[in-house]
């Protein structure tokens, strides 16, 4: 495996150890870069597609692989922006994932009927390395509510390979505070009161 030519995934930000973002605990990553613009966009500062952290996706999965090993993760869980708009760096990335055998959750925007009906071949290729996809857009506006990613009334929920299905247990916790670095990041799926913190 060498580095990918000229093929690079913008990244805006790494958690390690987050339990809302999907089964087990998991890494998650936030794509920089979404043009669907929902109304009432939980992240809305990642929808500009401008340059972030620009990483190769081959290399920064071989790190993200260490991280999960050394802080006993599941898998790594993708959000956003848009994954699927940079489908190309995005397998190259699943595939590295998928070969140290740990479980992948993607979050898009898009339609699950429209990813699984492309004939994108860089999003045929992202789709066959994911274990649980949760597509759809973004359509209630008022964010002040509580759910979990796993009961999502605007998404599609899919159980693509047989790692997780619905009758796994799940957490029941919406909304946790990780400490990185110098700032406390909020994620899940906040209330009113977390948001007004």
């Amino acid at each position: 495996m060498g580095i990918s030519e000229n093929i690079l995934l913008n990244v805006a930000d790494v958690v390690v150890g987050s339990y809302t973002n999907g089964p087990g605990k998991r890494i998650v990553i936030w794509i920089q870069g979404c043009t669907i613009k929902c109304k009432g966009c939980f992240n809305e500062e990642l929808q500009p597609h401008m340059a972030r952290h620009l990483v190769d996706p081959e290399l920064f999965a071989i790190k993200i692989v260490d991280l999960c090993k050394d802080n006993r993760c599941d898998g790594v869980t993708l959000s956003g922006g848009e994954p699927f708009q940079q489908s190309e760096a995005l397998t190259k990335f699943l595939r590295v994932i998928r070969d140290s055998n740990l479980t992948i959750v993607c979050f898009s925007g898009y339609k699950s009927t429209t990813l699984l009906k492309s004939n994108d071949t860089h999003v045929k290729s992202s789709l066959e390395n994911i274990d649980v996809l949760i597509a759809g857009e973004f359509t209630v506006t008022n964010k002040c509510f509580n759910r979990m990613w796993w009961m999502n009334p605007d998404k599609d929920v899919l159980f693509l390979t047989s790692a997780y299905n619905s009758a796994d247990s799940f957490t029941d916790e919406n909304t946790e505070y990780i400490i990185k670095d110098d700032y406390v990041h909020i994620t899940g799926f906040p209330s009113c009161v977390d948001i007004l913190i």
